[in-house]
């Protein structure tokens, strides 16, 4: 295998780019793209290249690569499939490093010696490419944004990386709405060259990204994605899911990308021994990714939910239980300054920490006093209703230690406002107690793997 981190630090911080297939037509996938890298803020220099040459999007168009003055670092292809053969050797003449390829109709459709080819054109010429058969690929440190959709604005922590184009920019869509600041969006497909494993191990050590959600169809090469996983896991927290266990997924999965879904039980035990946070769903990997980007690991699995609401503290304590999470009682001298803030008369004093006030300074002093309180590694704030103040919170929530989540039910509009600014300053926000305990779960789950694969390196 190939060096990974320089040949791919040269195409996702292109800042000589090209884009063949660009068209003056806003309708063609071509088009679209361009307008993305330059909605994306890309600041390099980027080149359309169409054979009938003119302008597009404001660019002058060229007629073909050679035409391009200087040397290339990127080759972004929206082309048909018989024409990318060619197209690669003249972006190997032109010096780039490789191309992301967003045209389909290769081994997926059943044309093998189209992707045999291409392969045979990287190794030769030493390209790397991403694809084909994507939806592109977006680099939040460089603003690129090569993609049909979403267009991703807001640099943060997490990276997405999926084989499913539709899937990846779910998960971006999800982010990007949310106020959720994302790394990267690597959209994988065929994985004729660059792998789960390539793309893996650059982002574990590009200084940026903190949690990779990683969504799999199959494995190239279990063995060094494995050998990958290993050492990424303790760099940077990654949660997967690999899609394809059952007979059926297997078959779509076949049929999608060409991939091996491989033995699920295999799977789930490696993703054990090597640090993977697995994931059951779409939704659980997004809230796990969610939680593993933006908070500190917990000390232990001792939990607090403050609630202002006696129904979501039940769920959410269900959610714990489930979970293997505890739930001390409080201790009496939080109990004492708690009576003295002069909450309601039908104010829970347990944990659950049921509030039943929806005032603002009853529940900041709380949650100060459950910081200062030694027996919980993680807090749960779980709020109904629309509360106008949760979103000038974040300060408030992120404590000394960042281990606390929201759920925020129920609050509408004020709600949807107050995510955004929440997670924008570090605070995860999830929409149901269940979800925001499921992701604190894989904290505690990396946490505990982490220490004890500290502990064993140490004998």
């Amino acid at each position: 295998m190939r060096a990974t981190a320089g040949s791919l630090d040269r195409l996702f911080n292109a800042r000589h780019v090209a884009v063949v297939g660009a068209s003056p037509d806003s309708s063609k996938l071509g088009h679209i793209t361009l307008r993305s890298i330059l909605d994306g803020g890309f600041s390099g220099d980027l080149y359309p290249v169409n054979p009938r040459g003119g302008e597009i999007l404001g660019l002058p168009a060229y007629r073909s690569l050679l035409d391009i003055p200087g040397t290339l670092d990127l080759v972004v292809l929206v082309v048909p499939a018989e024409r990318t053969a060619r197209l690669l050797e003249e972006a190997a003449d032109k010096g780039a490093a490789g191309a992301f390829i967003l045209s389909a109709g290769f081994r997926e459709a059943g044309r093998d010696d189209l992707e045999d080819q291409i392969r045979a054109i990287a190794r030769t010429r030493g390209l790397r490419l991403v694809g084909p058969n994507i939806q592109g690929v977006s680099y939040l440190p460089n603003k690129l944004c090569a993609v049909f959709w979403p267009v991703v604005r807001r640099l943060g922590p997490l990276g997405i990386v999926g084989q499913s184009g539709t899937v990846t920019a779910a998960l971006a869509d999800w982010a990007e709405g949310e106020g959720l600041g994302l790394s990267s969006v690597v959209n994988l497909g065929n994985q004729t060259d660059v792998c789960e494993s390539d793309v893996l191990e650059f982002l574990s050590e590009d200084g940026v990204t903190g949690a990779i959600a990683l969504h799999l169809e199959g494995l190239r090469d279990g063995r060094r994605f494995l050998e990958v996983a290993a050492a990424a896991t303790m760099r940077t927290r990654v949660a997967v899911l690999k899609a394809g266990w059952s007979s059926g997924g297997q078959r779509a999965a076949a049929s999608h990308t060409a991939a091996l879904a491989g033995r699920d039980g295999v799977f789930s035990g490696a993703c054990r021994q090597h640090g993977l946070v697995r994931a059951d769903d779409l939704e659980s990997l997004y809230d796990s990714a969610k939680a593993l980007a933006l908070l500190d690991l917990p000390r232990g699995r001792r939990l607090l939910v403050v609630s202002t609401s006696g129904g979501a503290g039940t769920l959410a304590a269900d959610a714990a239980e489930r979970r293997g999470l505890v739930l001390p009682p409080l201790p009496e001298s939080m109990v004492a300054e708690l009576v003295e803030l002069g909450l309601p008369p039908n104010c829970s004093m347990s944990n659950p920490l049921d509030l039943a006030s929806l005032d603002r300074d009853h529940f900041a002093a709380a949650i100060a006093l459950a910081y200062r309180s030694e027996p919980f590694d993680m807090i749960l704030a779980a709020i109904g209703d629309p509360v106008e103040w949760v979103e000038e919170s974040a300060e408030l929530l992120r404590g000394v230690q960042n281990t606390t989540a929201v759920a925020f039910l129920g609050g509408g509009e004020v709600e949807a406002k107050a995510r955004v600014t929440l997670q924008s300053d570090g605070v995860p926000v999830f929409p149901t107690p269940e979800r925001a305990v499921g992701a604190l779960g894989a904290t505690v789950w990396l946490a505990e793997f982490r220490r004890s694969r500290v502990e064993r390196e140490a004998e």
